[in-house]
């Protein structure tokens, strides 16, 4: 099908089990701290708040990365660390399985 249906405009899709490493149980991309306008476009919300951060950790975590590209080295493991720090509510759900290995 994955042939025949983009001719007809349409896709197939493939509904299973989420299982796989970084899914979540819920897609949330909203926290009920934050201003909603749910009118503005037909499908889809805009946050209004002003973005809340902190620079010295959002300096830290890119000065991270930036190393970690200099040396062509690092772990998965210590990128998630790196978000905890930044995001403590991150989330990151490790399970083994990731999805190329579905598809």
């Amino acid at each position: 099908m994955a042939k025949t249906l983009p001719a007809e405009g349409k896709w197939p899709c493939l509904f299973i089990d989420s299982d796989t490493t970084g899914e979540k149980d819920f897609e949330k991309f909203f926290t009920e701290n934050e201003t909603l306008d749910m009118t503005k476009f037909n499908n889809i919300g805009v946050i209004k708040n002003k973005p809340l951060f902190d620079n010295e950790l959002l300096e830290a975590f890119i000065e991270y990365i930036d190393a970690r590209k200099l040396a062509r080295r690092w772990t998965k493991e210590q990128i998630v660390t790196q978000f905890y720090k930044m995001i403590p509510d991150f989330g990151h759900k490790e399970t083994g399985k990731y999805l190329d290995g579905k598809m």
